[in-house]
C-alpha cells in the first residue's frame, strides 16, 4: 500500500471527488462552464456511462442510475441534458440471465424541444444525471426477483437535423453511444435462480455469522495486502473449496516471481500480480486495508448458504490528526461444510463494476501457472 502521506493526501482526493461527484449527480449542468473538468479516458471520444448509485438495493427500494456524458473530442459536442428517457436505452439482465422487460408502453417521445434539454459539452467536460429506472406508477423495470442484475445503456441523439435549430454550429454527435457493462444486486449478490430464500432459525444465523466475525477481526488485527496471512490464523475459517483456490492463486504468484523476478529487480519495476496492493476479501487499493469492520445484514439462501452484507472503514491520520474515515462495502458468502459454517466467496462493491465474485477468478493464472502478460 501507499505511505500514510500519500493515503493522506489520496484521501483528500477522494473525499472532495465524492462530494463534487455527489453534487454533480443530483444537478443536471445547464453549460459547459459550470460542468466537471475529469480526467480523460483513453477508449472513446464520447463516453457515455450508465452506474449504479449503489451496488446493493433491498426489495422495493428505488433503483437509481447516474448517466453521465464525457466529451474527448477536441471541439465541442451539442448533447442531452439526460433529464428524460427520449434519448437512452436500458438493457437490464436478470439474475435468471433474460432479459427484464421495460413495463408500459414504448417510453415517450417528445416531439417539441426547448434549448433548454441540451447543453453545449466543451473538450474534457461531463455532464450527469440520476435516473430512477425501476417500476413506478406502472412505468419501469420490475425487479422483482432477489440477485445480480447487469445494466447496459445506449445514448443517441438522433437525425440531426432535428436539433439543428438548437445547435447551430456546436457538433451533433452521429450514432449509437454504449455503455459499459454495470451491474447491482437485489437483496443478494447471486447470480441464477434462487432456490427460494428461508429464514433460518436465530441460532443457526448467528452459528453463520461467527466465522465471519473472527475472519474480519484478523483482517483488521493483521491487514495483510493480497491473500490473507499468517496461513493458521485465516484457513480454518475458509472453505476447502476457497483454500484450495488461494493456494493456487499463491502458487501463480510465485511462478511470476520465477519467471520475472531477475528482471524487475534489475530494473526496478513493479511486478503486475492483480491482487498485489488489493485484499481478495476485502476489495482493492484503499478497501485493501481496512482498520474496522461491521455487518450491515445478511440473508439467508437455501438452508446452508448466509450471505453476509459488510462495511469496511478506512481510517487515514496526517499530521497527528484524524482527516478522513472512509468505507467501502462487499458481500461475503458463508457455507455449511462438514457440519460448520466457513467463508467460501466474496464480491467486493468498490471498483468492481461488473460485480465479478472471487470465485470467478483471475485471467492471468491458469491452475498454479502465470498466463498474464509479462512485464515487459
Amino acid at each position: 500500500m501507499l505511505a500514510v502521506s500519500n493515503i493522506c493526501m489520496n484521501a483528500s482526493i477522494r473525499l472532495f471527488t465524492a462530494t463534487l461527484l455527489s453534487l454533480l449527480s443530483s444537478l443536471v449542468l445547464p453549460t459547459s462552464a459550470q460542468a466537471q473538468t475529469t480526467a480523460a479516458p483513453t477508449n472513446c471520444v464520447l463516453c457515455f456511462s450508465a452506474d449504479p448509485q449503489t451496488r446493493l438495493y433491498a426489495q422495493g427500494e428505488p433503483v437509481v442510475l447516474v448517466l453521465s456524458i464525457y466529451n474527448r473530442s477536441e471541439t465541442p459536442i451539442f448533447v442531452s441534458r439526460l433529464l428524460t428517457d427520449e434519448f437512452v436505452d436500458f438493457k437490464i439482465i436478470g439474475p435468471d440471465g433474460e432479459e427484464v422487460p421495460w413495463r408500459d408502453e414504448r417510453r415517450s417521445k417528445s416531439n417539441g424541444h426547448t434549448l433548454a434539454d441540451f447543453a453545449v459539452l466543451e473538450k474534457y467536460n461531463e455532464i450527469s444525471a440520476k435516473r430512477i429506472i425501476s417500476l413506478s406508477d406502472g412505468t419501469g423495470f420490475a425487479f422483482d426477483k432477489p440477485g445480480q442484475y447487469s445494466v447496459t445503456a445506449e445514448y443517441s441523439s438522433g437525425p440531426a437535423e432535428s436539433f439543428a435549430g438548437f445547435a447551430g454550429e456546436t457538433k451533433i454527435p452521429a450514432g449509437r453511444f454504449r455503455s459499459p457493462k454495470a451491474a447491482f444486486c437485489i437483496e443478494v449478490c447471486v447470480l441464477g435462480p434462487l432456490p427460494g430464500l428461508i429464514q433460518l432459525h436465530s441460532n443457526a444465523t448467528e452459528a453463520a455469522l461467527d466465522p465471519v466475525r473472527v475472519f474480519y477481526t484478523a483482517i483488521t488485527k493483521y491487514r495483510p495486502l493480497g491473500i490473507p496471512h499468517p496461513k493458521n490464523i485465516f484457513w480454518p475459517l475458509l472453505s476447502k473449496r476457497l483454500a484450495r483456490e488461494l493456494d493456487s492463486l499463491e502458487s501463480c504468484g510465485a511462478d511470476y516471481y520465477r519467471r520475472y523476478g531477475d528482471f524487475l529487480r534489475a530494473n526496478q519495476y513493479k511486478p503486475a500480480i492483480p491482487w498485489l496492493e488489493d485484499s481478495v476479501l476485502t476489495g482493492p487499493n484503499e478497501a485493501a486495508d481496512p482498520v474496522k469492520f461491521s455487518i450491515l445484514g445478511s440473508r439467508a439462501i437455501g438452508e446452508n448458504r448466509v450471505d453476509v452484507h459488510l462495511k469496511f472503514i478506512l481510517e487515514a491520520a496526517c499530521c497527528d490528526k484524524l482527516i478522513a474515515q472512509e468505507h467501502y462495502e462487499g458481500v461475503v458468502t458463508v457455507i455449511r461444510e462438514s457440519n460448520r459454517w466457513v467463508i467460501d466467496d466474496y464480491v467486493a462493491m468498490y471498483e468492481n463494476e461488473e460485480l465479478d465474485r472471487l470465485s470467478d477468478g483471475y485471467s492471468q493464472c491458469q491452475g498454479e501457472r502465470w498466463v498474464g502478460e509479462p512485464p515487459y
